[in-house]
């Protein structure tokens, strides 16, 4: 993967984590169940890309 796509990674997954910490903030703010399961879900995605070792695992699986 070269250095520009791994930087635009990067930068998704910080977009990813901050629509996160808003849905959460929506959810207790407002109350909105949805708002709640995809904040839960954008923060986890993010810890579990955020370091780049999975990445290259899921590409390969995908292109099997």
């Amino acid at each position: 993967m070269s250095l520009n796509k791994q930087k635009e990674l990067k930068y998704i997954l910080l977009l990813n984590l901050i629509i996160g910490i808003h849905n959460i903030i929506n959810f207790s703010i407002n109350g909105y169940w949805s708002a709640l399961i995809i904040g839960i879900l954008n923060i986890g995605v993010w810890c579990l890309l955020r370091d780049m070792k999975l990445i290259p695992i899921i590409i390969e699986r995908f292109n099997k």
